[in-house]
């Protein structure tokens, strides 16, 4: 941090003010007679003058101090820390993280916000001893889990927020201290489709409008935002496909391995084309109200489920009811809210791709188009085809 050294001194008016002193190099006027002041940028912004001292030399000496505080300050270290962190292999875990969060911008919304809640969790969970990323062991990370099993939190959340400590470390280079047996675990939920009964049921409490938006869901086995962001300009109608791509200029970037080229059923096709004629936006293919890209789709999906009596009636949970100051948290039932934790728009993509696979599509088709890098994770969406459907190939199977 740069710190000018001053003297003060009268005009030809009578008034004081400050000249500054040229220290630059070979320029150390020794003629110059004190005392003299220093001026910095405070983290604040503002530009204060304060005592140097009464001689040049000592002016110097205490502008170069003042220095090296300010910029430790800056960096959220004591002077001592800062001094150490001069070592190239040893940076701050709050600088290191600022860095990280800044690399990843470009990621969906959502992850940035996880990859920002996880890490400041962990910043304000540290010890005030651990202050630099090469001081992250397997005693800091078991530390941080018992904190959060304290806490009360989930497997799943205590697994999710280590997942991205893993991430951030290797992203810095450093070895992961904790091995993958000591990551909390918990039951993954088997991929359940909507049987058709209940999906014939959901649609028939639908109005129009709303029918093409989850029928879009079922039909491309899309994630909510990339039918939020569904263009017109995405769809081959001759082809009978939807291309899944970034639009910078709204803010929607989905990974590379992400981008893909997804097939529609003739149906929805012709669904599309119909409103096509007709479209309520000349770009989005789904807007609200406001002529915006749609949104607010899974509450909507509780809505509607709700309404057409579909929920399972045991589900519990803590919702905010009232208004302004009367807000308040209230314990309520799928019985008589619109909560039901079984109606959710990723079981649409599951359902699809349980379809697909039930129809004889290769999984790595199915892989392909449902945009995964992992075929451990396409694997997980396929659910357990209905007995019944099956009870020809079951039967078969015996006389054979």
């Amino acid at each position: 941090m740069k710190v000018s050294i001053y003297r003060r001194l009268k005009n030809r008016e009578g008034r004081w003010r400050y000249e500054r002193v040229n220290t630059g190099r070979g320029r150390r006027p020794a003629n110059l007679s004190g005392p003299f002041y220093l001026r910095y940028t405070s983290p604040e912004g503002k530009q204060p003058f304060v005592p140097g001292g009464d001689t040049l030399s000592e002016a110097i000496e205490t502008a170069e101090r003042l220095g090296h505080a300010l910029e430790a300050r800056a960096r959220g270290l004591t002077v001592q820390e800062f001094d150490l962190s001069a070592d190239p292999h040893r940076v701050t875990i709050r600088a290191a993280v600022q860095s990280f969060l800044e690399a990843k911008k470009s990621k969906a919304k959502r992850t940035l916000d996880s990859y920002v809640l996880h890490l400041n969790e962990f910043l304000a969970a540290l010890p005030v001893s651990v202050r630099f990323v090469d001081e992250i062991n397997e005693h800091v990370l078991r530390k941080y889990k018992d904190r959060m099993a304290a806490q009360g939190l989930s497997a799943r959340t205590m697994h999710n927020r280590l997942l991205t400590i893993r991430i951030f470390l290797k992203k810095q280079g450093f070895k992961i201290p904790l091995a993958w047996d000591e990551m909390p675990t918990f039951e993954e939920e088997p991929a359940v489709p909507y049987e058709a009964e209940q999906l014939k049921r959901l649609f028939a409490a639908m109005d129009e409008e709303q029918a093409a938006r989850y029928k879009f869901f079922l039909g491309s086995a899309c994630r909510d935002k990339e039918v939020t962001f569904a263009a017109w300009q995405d769809i081959d109608f001759s082809k009978g496909t939807y291309q899944i791509r970034s639009k910078p200029d709204v803010g929607f970037t989905i990974k590379n391995h992400e981008s893909r080229t997804v097939p529609l059923p003739k149906p929805l096709v012709e669904l599309l084309k119909h409103r096509h004629k007709k479209a309520p936006h000349a770009r989005w293919i789904f807007v609200n109200e406001e002529g915006r890209p749609d949104n607010h789709f899974l509450r909507k999906l509780k809505r509607i489920a709700f309404h057409a009596g579909l929920n399972c009636g045991q589900c519990v949970t803590t919702v905010t009811k009232g208004r302004y100051e009367g807000k308040r948290p209230v314990e309520v039932s799928c019985k008589t809210d619109p909560v039901c934790a079984h109606w959710y728009l990723h079981r649409f993509r599951k359902t699809c791709a349980t379809r697909w696979q039930e129809n004889g599509i290769p999984i790595r088709t199915i892989q392909h188009w449902l945009g995964h890098k992992s075929l451990e994770t396409t694997m997980k969406y396929l659910g357990v085809t209905d007995t019944e459907k099956l009870r020809g190939q079951i039967d078969q199977a015996f006389c054979d």
